[in-house]
């Protein structure tokens, strides 16, 4: 099985890491870290690399966490949409599951009960979707 996790640092996609590293461990034959940032209009070139460099250490961080379990790829993708990349990214890859988060990182959001990225990937996406939210 290929699993796609959408990962952004909020607590409600760590959670949905730990759910997969609890039941469907043995399942899981290819496990993809997608991080996408968010690019801008004025986006200069430093700023995406610093974007990037900031997604990398992201990745690495959980990755030392789940590194023995699984077999791991990690891809960091720069767009305008975070959730059509997302929604592109899975069905390039065929994945047969993506997990991500009820909610981003962003405070300003927070009152929502399902986040509007979450909310876009989840009526299109071409792939079964598990979506964690923190207890």
């Amino acid at each position: 099985m290929k699993v796609v996790i959408a990962y952004d640092g909020s607590q409600d996609v760590k959670e949905g890491l730990k759910m997969i590293q609890n039941f469907l461990k043995d399942a899981i034959d290819e496990l993809i870290l997608l991080h996408v940032i968010r690019k801008r209009e004025d986006m200069s070139k430093d700023e995406e690399e610093k974007a990037k460099e900031k997604a990398k250490a992201l990745l690495d961080e959980i990755k030392i966490d789940i590194q023995d379990s699984f077999k791991i790829k990690e891809v960091i993708i720069t767009e305008f949409s975070i959730a059509e990349a997302i929604l592109n990214f899975v069905e390039k890859e065929e994945a047969d599951l993506l997990i991500m988060g009820a909610r981003g990182v962003r405070p300003d959001i927070i009152r929502y009960t399902l986040g509007s990225t979450a909310a876009k990937v989840a009526n299109f996406a071409p792939c079964s979707i598990y979506i964690a939210k923190k207890k």
